[in-house]
């Protein structure tokens, strides 16, 4: 029994402590309205810029969000998507694969796209951080133009994440100037383009900001874009979240010892017997 037992290899748990890993609760909020077709000029080309389809704010914007994804190590975050409405597309997680996934397939096709409702897309990401026990809960919000429908006006939403505890951080894409729009195909399959102006409220965005004690940035082209989501990030406050962890004290010898000695004892008993009874 002591032999099975030993085999067994029983353990128990010798000492207890916590690994504590930092990280705080994100959501980003990306804006899908039509204006996010518009063409990010020093963004890279898809392919060479000859006659071929370049890159919109949305391709930049989503390559840069999985890129500051790659780079976090113990943040929940999560992704709220808006046009005239807003969507969930992933509440805060740490599965940063699947994020990505989500990520790089969004498209303008996946919600109507005809407004671009800032209270509404606020408003939900406040929605999923309320509950969360996160010391730092952060809005980071992306968007090209002014909020022009909802239900939710955006001095709302605000209130809303002032009162949470949510620090919302804003960057505007673009400036309002003029800018290149995919507008289709020729006969030949080249893309056209024609220029456009989306109207634009940094007074607005920056007021979001301020309100909750978040920052506000302009971003016009890629590397303004990386920058700002950086930034946000660089002087938060990390919460703690504890990780149980321990060493095992193997307890098999205690069973093994007097397994051997009842051994021993058995064929020293043998032996005695065999002597004594040729």
């Amino acid at each position: 029994m002591f032999a099975l037992g030993a085999l067994a290899r029983p353990q128990t748990v010798l000492s207890a402590s916590q690994s504590e890993e930092s990280g705080i609760d994100i959501i980003i909020v990306l804006d899908l309205s039509g204006s996010m077709r518009a063409v990010m000029e020093d963004g890279a080309s898809i392919r060479k810029r000859n006659g071929a389809l370049r890159q919109t704010r949305l391709d930049v914007a989503k390559e840069t969000i999985v890129e500051f994804i790659s780079k976090r190590r113990s943040d929940r975050i999560g992704v709220v998507v808006f046009g005239a409405s807003a969507f969930v597309l992933s509440p805060p997680t740490l599965d940063y694969t699947l994020l990505t996934t989500f990520v790089t397939k969004v498209s303008l096709e996946d919600l109507n796209s005809e407004g671009t409702a800032i209270g509404d897309a606020v408003g939900t990401g406040v929605a999923k951080l309320r509950r969360s026990s996160a010391k730092s809960k952060v809005i980071i919000l992306l968007t090209d133009g002014d909020s022009n429908a909802g239900a939710v006006a955006p001095e709302t939403a605000i209130e809303l994440a002032k009162n949470s505890g949510v620090l919302v951080h804003t960057i505007q894409i673009g400036n309002g100037d003029e800018v290149d729009v995919f507008a289709g195909n020729d006969w030949s399959g080249r893309p056209q383009y024609q220029r456009a102006r989306y109207p634009v409220n940094p007074e607005l965005l920056k007021k979001m900001a301020q309100t909750t004690g978040g920052k506000s940035f302009i971003a016009s082209d890629r590397g303004t874009l990386e920058k700002s989501m950086h930034a946000i990030l660089d002087n938060l406050e990390k919460t703690k979240f504890s990780a149980d962890s321990g060493s095992l004290e193997e307890l098999f010898s205690y069973l093994l010892a007097p397994a051997v000695l009842l051994l021993l004892l058995e064929v020293l008993s043998r032996v005695l017997v065999a002597k004594r009874f040729p």
